[in-house]
């Protein structure tokens, strides 16, 4: 039965009624926690400015309220002196979070001494070899044929390093991706061993015996939970020697979907995750999540949504008891909080990517996570929720002793709903906290009788038990954006240079090197794509006069050539032939006019990742065809978009005119969303554009009906 909302200036679309109920005495498994890692850029925040260090870690830490925190062991040679930054962020989370915050650490690589190849990467000579990347053979282990003795004292060692150091991790995973053939730190185990690789089993036996009462084991932690490789290793492990089990999400989905894709369709995770869980959920031993972000160069707004309809599926019928996303903090692309400590920080000493202003960035599926970690403590138990509304999905959690339940909802539709708030007998509603995509988000809002869910939106509602229920019968929309204009796209949508999806044809493609070999169609599915272009590169150093630059040139057609000069960027969905990433170099062509867009473009090792490249270089060009090259041995290419298009894709702007706006209405926000000053522009700033008013010291947002900026409180 269609209810129509009185219209509001925040209420563009009328919103038809739901309702949700919400079954307290219908208990599941017990939360673990939430949380993200801290793995890699430690050395980017510990050389932030110090206001902006504490900032983001009361952002981080404070403001998600996580209740995980991943770390790695970087202990492989031994030198207690380089886990330094880790001791100070860790410290930093302890100090505002205390237990309630516990501690995961994985290990990526057993030390050099311990591996055949002498390194960390498993490389010979510079080449990586799968049999070298493992532990060396033995003849006198008791646990197999390699030294699972000596790794499992090198882990005992690590722990009482860790500890001495301030560091004392509830959760171990002695190996991240077991499976995961990679370019960086690494150890291969086979579910059990062979003639070639070591044995996760006879590992986890060694481990075991050697940290047992010290600390908790999770396992496997496989690369993804497709084809059905996590019950691969987990089926021939003791069980009585782990603690909980834990996953990562990539090549997850139902169908194996690049992680990109997964994030913008979640229910390919259900029936994965409901597999295992309907095998290994049904004891106390916990399921744990613990990494996987969307792989993509830039954050997306509906990531938001994505990760929180991940987490509602994990934590339902994936019967998840924690969820670690990766990148807590990471390079200014990040998933949840992107940092940068200043001009000159690149992303690895390459200067593929320089960041040049000191400070941190939220992102959106900060708030995804938040509406989880924020109001829900490890010991609550999830609980039943049920819906008749296809657009929304739900899950609740009932906290230790039972005084509240915290209910998020997804509004994954494009029409607003108006939700009857559920009546749960004994409690009564009191908070509420809503985020939208391109609107406010973590922002409380008004406790009523019913809720307003905006399109696109999550909701958490917070129930006190013993508390009345309130007494406003009126609800409207409060996190649409009044200040966000949707942007006028006239149709056509992004510019498909090529899809193999679509397509068998490869002989646009034309090698400009003798000797390089034809591109080849490839029809063998890999992670779920069954269609691309198999294009062989060089696979020497370019830079070498032997090798020289070798490029492939793709022909494109006209509307491809008009796409290149009308829009800003290409989005290649790519993979390196190889279990190393491969960094290519790609650029346009026009006869003999040659223009370089950008170079080291990642494609990633054993997994597909969806590769952004600038168009900003092509300007009068004429590009007709597209080039790539590179040191790797080839790549595959399953579809290339050009996005940001103008034109016949043209999105209008509005023609700003520029003016005095000191006595304009101003509002200043925290990093959470929430508003904590309102006033005159030339109330809130300082002649030096810090804050006025008399708010806590910290990063703020100062908002306009014009802009919004970051600004400071000294």
């Amino acid at each position: 039965m269609k209810k129509y909302l009185i219209s509001t200036a925040l209420l563009a679309a009328s919103a038809f009624a739901a309702s949700v109920t919400v079954d307290p005495s219908t208990t599941a498994q017990k939360v673990t926690g939430f949380g993200g890692a801290s793995v890699y850029y430690q050395s980017w925040i510990k050389n932030l400015p110090a206001a902006d260090q504490e900032a983001l870690f009361d952002t981080a830490f404070t403001g998600l309220n996580i209740s995980l925190l991943r770390v790695g062991n970087w202990y492989q040679d031994e030198d207690a002196s380089k886990l330094q930054d880790d001791i100070d962020i860790v410290k930093a989370a302890k100090t505002r979070l205390g237990d309630h915050m516990k501690i995961q650490m994985s290990s990526w690589s057993a030390p050099a001494k311990l591996k055949p190849s002498g390194d960390l990467n498993g490389k010979v000579n510079g080449q990586k070899i799968k049999s070298q990347n493992t532990l060396k053979t033995s003849n006198s282990d008791p646990y197999g044929k390699y030294v699972y003795s000596d790794f499992a004292n090198w882990w005992k060692k690590s722990l009482e390093a860790y500890k001495a150091a301030g560091i004392s991790p509830d959760y171990i995973s002695l190996q991240n991706e077991p499976d995961m053939e990679a370019d960086y730190e690494e150890t291969l185990f086979e579910p059990t061993e062979t003639n070639e690789i070591a044995g996760y089993k006879e590992a986890l036996n060694a481990v075991y015996d050697a940290v047992k009462g010290q600390t908790k084991l999770l396992g496997p932690e496989p690369l993804g939970i497709g084809y059905s490789n996590f019950e691969k290793y987990a089926k021939e492990l003791d069980a009585n020697k782990l603690d909980g089990y834990a996953y990562h999400l990539y090549h997850a989905g139902d169908g194996n979907d690049n992680s990109g894709n997964n994030y913008l369709n979640p229910e390919n995770f259900r029936k994965p995750m409901k597999a295992i869980a309907d095998v290994y959920g049904k004891g106390d031993k916990p399921i744990i999540m613990t990494e996987f972000c969307p792989m993509l160069d830039e954050p997306r707004e509906k990531d938001m949504l994505g990760l929180a309809q991940i987490m509602q599926i994990g934590f339902t019928d994936g019967r998840l008891s924690g969820y670690i996303a990766w990148q807590l903090f990471w390079g200014y692309h990040s998933q949840m909080i992107g940092v940068c400590p200043g001009a000159g920080w690149d992303l690895d000493g390459s200067g593929r990517y320089v960041c040049d202003e000191a400070g941190f960035k939220i992102f959106p599926e900060y708030h995804a996570m938040r509406h989880f970690s924020k109001f829900v403590n490890p010991g609550a138990s999830v609980i039943a929720t049920a819906t008749a509304e296809a657009n929304l999905k739900t899950v609740a959690f009932l906290s230790a002793n039972g005084d509240s339940i915290s209910t998020v909802i997804i509004n994954t539709g494009s029409t607003a709903i108006q939700l009857d708030n559920p009546a749960i007998a004994g409690y009564g509603l009191i908070t509420a906290v809503q985020s939208k995509e391109n609107g406010l988000k973590s922002k409380n809002i008004s406790v009523a009788a019913c809720t307003v869910l905006p399109a696109r939106s999550i909701t958490t509602l917070v129930y006190k038990k013993g508390a009345a229920a309130s007494t406003v019968a009126t609800c409207k929309d409060e996190t649409s954006d009044s200040s966000y204009v949707e942007p006028i796209i006239v149709p056509t949508a992004d510019v498909v240079i090529v899809d193999y999806t679509a397509t068998t044809d490869v002989t646009t493609w034309q090698a400009m090197d003798d000797k390089l070999s034809a591109v080849t169609y490839g029809t063998t599915a890999i992670d779920g794509i069954a269609g691309y272009a198999s294009v062989p590169l060089a696979g020497c150093d370019q830079s070498e006069e032997t090798c020289g630059y070798q490029n492939q040139l793709l022909n494109i057609s006209e509307e491809g050539a008009k796409a290149l000069a009308s829009c800003s960027n290409l989005v290649i969905t790519m993979r390196s032939q190889g279990t190393s990433d491969a960094y290519v170099n790609v650029g346009g062509a026009a006869g003999g006019s040659w223009v370089d867009y950008e170079y080291g473009k990642l494609a990633a090792g054993s997994k597909w990742s969806e590769t952004k490249v600038s168009l900003k270089k092509e300007g009068e060009n004429g590009s007709t065809a597209l080039t790539f090259n590179s040191e790797s041995a080839g790549i595959y290419i399953a579809k290339i978009v050009a996005t940001g298009c103008t034109g016949s894709s043209s999105i209008k702007m509005n023609r700003r005119v520029a003016f005095n706006d000191s006595k304009t209405q101003a509002m200043i926000f925290d990093l959470n969303g929430n508003l904590v000053w309102k006033g005159l522009k030339s109330e809130a700033l300082n002649e030096n554009g810090t804050l006025k008013p008399s708010i806590r010291q910290g990063a703020y947002i100062l908002k306009t009906k014009n802009n919004a900026q970051r600004v400071f409180k000294k």
